[in-house]
Formats: C-alpha cells, sequence, structure tokens
C-alpha cells in the first residue's frame, strides 16, 4: 500500500508542474515565439513576429504594410492555428501594431556600434528577416554613416558637447577626446535622422519613425496602454458592478479599456476555474476511495469562481441574471472539462 500511495502522490506531482507551466504566460508566450513560423507559416510568419503575451492579449509586430491588412484579415484564422498548436484557450486577441527601427541616444549604444554588427537604424539590434532584408539594412546604414559626414554643426552645439567634456577630470583625456569624438557624431547622426522625419519620443526621449502623429515611441505606448489597462483591471476587481461611465471618469481611460478589461478578467477567471476542475477530476481518479470529501471541498470554491466570473463579465448584481449566466457557465464548464480530460489521456 505504500509503494501505491507513493506512486499516486508522484503522479499528482507530475501534473501539478505540467499544469502549473501552461499557467505561467511567460512560458507560453515563449512557446509561440519559438515556434511563430511553424503555427503561422507562409508570408505572415516571415514577415511578423511575436512581441508579447499580456492576459491573453497578445502583440504581434509587423513591419510591412501589405502583410499588415492581411494579418488583420487573418486575426481569427491566426488565433485557431496558435491554439491548436499549444492545444487550449491560451490566447483571446491578437494585436497587430506597425513599427519601424529606432535609434537610442545613448553613449553606450555608440561604443557597442563599433564592436557589433550594426542593424537598420537602431544600433545594437539583431537584425531580423532573410539576408537579402539584411542587405537592405547594412546598405540604408551605410546611406546615413555617408551622409552624417556631410551634417555641420552650428557653434553652440559643439559648444555645449565640449562643456561637457571638459567636466571629465583631466588624467582621462585621452578618453575625453575619444568621447568627444562619439559626442559629436551622436549629434550629426541625430541631426540628420531628424532631417528625414524622425521624432523624439517625449518620454523616453529615443528618436523614432512615425507612422502618423504619434508622440511616443513603440515601447511607450505599449506600456502606457498597458497600465491604462491594468488600472482598468484592478479597479473592476475591487468594484465589480461599477458602471462604465464611473470607469472611465476615474481611470482616465475610454470604454473600450473598460470592456476589454472585463472581457479579459473573466477570461482568466473561467481559465482558472477550468484547470482547477480538470485537476480535481483527475485527482478523484487517483484517488477514487476520497471522492465524496474531494468534490465536497471543491463544490464552494467553484461557486466563488462561478460568482466572481459573472460579476466581471456582466457587472450586475442581478439574481435573475446570475442565475441565468450561472447555468450557461456550467454547461461550458463541463462541456471543457470533458474535452480536455479526453485530450490528456491521448498523450
Amino acid at each position: 500500500m505504500e509503494g501505491i500511495r507513493e506512486l499516486k502522490s508522484l503522479a499528482l506531482e507530475a501534473i501539478e508542474k505540467k499544469s502549473s507551466l501552461w499557467k505561467n504566460e511567460k512560458y507560453i508566450f515563449f512557446k509561440i515565439k519559438r515556434n511563430w513560423k511553424q503555427i503561422v507559416n507562409g508570408p505572415i510568419g516571415e514577415k511578423t513576429y511575436a512581441k508579447g503575451l499580456f492576459n491573453k492579449n497578445l502583440v504581434v509586430v509587423i513591419n510591412d504594410n501589405v502583410i499588415y491588412h492581411t494579418a488583420i484579415m487573418c486575426t481569427e484564422v491566426i488565433k485557431e492555428k496558435i491554439n491548436t498548436f499549444l492545444n487550449g484557450e491560451f490566447v483571446e486577441s491578437i494585436e497587430f501594431v506597425k513599427i519601424n527601427y529606432k535609434v537610442k541616444r545613448d553613449l553606450l549604444d555608440e561604443l557597442i556600434e563599433n564592436e557589433e554588427n550594426r542593424g537598420t537604424i537602431r544600433i545594437g539590434e539583431i537584425l531580423r528577416g532573410n539576408a537579402g532584408e539584411k542587405r537592405k539594412n547594412v546598405e540604408l546604414e551605410n546611406k546615413i554613416t555617408e551622409k552624417i559626414r556631410d551634417i555641420v554643426l552650428s557653434s553652440k552645439e559643439i559648444k555645449e558637447i565640449h562643456e561637457n567634456i571638459d567636466k571629465i577630470d583631466k588624467k582621462y583625456e585621452d578618453i575625453a577626446r575619444s568621447l568627444e569624438k562619439i559626442a559629436i557624431k551622436l549629434k550629426k547622426r541625430e541631426k540628420y535622422l531628424k532631417s528625414i522625419g524622425y521624432v523624439e519620443c517625449e518620454k523616453c526621449k529615443i528618436l523614432f519613425l512615425q507612422e502618423s502623429n504619434e508622440k511616443m515611441c513603440f515601447e511607450c505606448r505599449m506600456n502606457e496602454k498597458n497600465q491604462k489597462f491594468q488600472k482598468m483591471s484592478n479597479l473592476i476587481k475591487d468594484n465589480p458592478y461599477m458602471s462604465e461611465k464611473q470607469a472611465v471618469r476615474i481611470t482616465d481611460t475610454d470604454k473600450s479599456t473598460y470592456y476589454k478589461a472585463r472581457d479579459i478578467l473573466a477570461q482568466q477567471t473561467y481559465n482558472d476555474m477550468l484547470y482547477y476542475c480538470v485537476e480535481k477530476n483527475k485527482e478523484i481518479s487517483i484517488n477514487g476511495d476520497y471522492e465524496f470529501e474531494i468534490r465536497s471541498e471543491s463544490r464552494e470554491d467553484v461557486e466563488k469562481w462561478i460568482k466572481n466570473y459573472v460579476d466581471y463579465k456582466i457587472g450586475s448584481d442581478n439574481e435573475e441574471v446570475f442565475r441565468i449566466e450561472r447555468k450557461a457557465i456550467l454547461r461550458r464548464l463541463k462541456r471543457d472539462v470533458r474535452f480536455r480530460l479526453e485530450n490528456s489521456r491521448k498523450y
């Protein structure tokens, strides 16, 4: 009997470890990113790459106008391919974002530049794409380098550089002179990039090429968007019955963020509940003698999850609405648990 108990414990531990990985969005994103071309394939897979996964929203970056519009049209197909590959509903929405390369106004980047094969605009960035694209990037970078030689700095700009260099201790004179050359080159580069349409991000001060009239670079826009979403999510968690107008006013966001936060919170709750029910069913199959105890223990937890799900999804404390939604979610849960268990037996 001791041996049987140990085997059961090991089986449960193995199930728990495997399942816990699939609750980790970093691991899920790693799987998506690593297999992106295999999952999506074709021109879309070649011209795009997964940038991040946040609350089941996958951000995909595109640097091609034609592929951008094609990808938008194929959103549902791509989402289905990803979830089929992962064998679960791990991605709820996909956000396609067009992006251009950018350059950092940073002295260390310029120093690193001498040791690396540089990218198009962003110094130190690993080049993506095929050999033809890389060749174009290098050619463009060489063109920029040539143009920089023709840039003339004003006396004010030169004076500002000298004033900063003069602050360095005299015993580091050789280093100071090298830094002066780099600073002048950086200033010329910045001046040239601004002349061809690059602008400075108002938040991180990085130079980037605008798609329209945006004031911030892609990373800063995404960070701001995620922060607003997180602020709305936290508010709804604490006040699930709060109305759209109140929530938008308090968080200084918009109604799309409000409904997106509700949908994602509800889906997260459902996924946690589904995971819990699947694991409890597996636990019952291994410990049949304790089926009654396991079911009794689980029933209260499931009821709490159902209430949270309905609160997040509907945002109403109406009893009739709750009964209707509870009935619907139990049907869906039963179907999904059965599907997961049947698929787990195949592997």
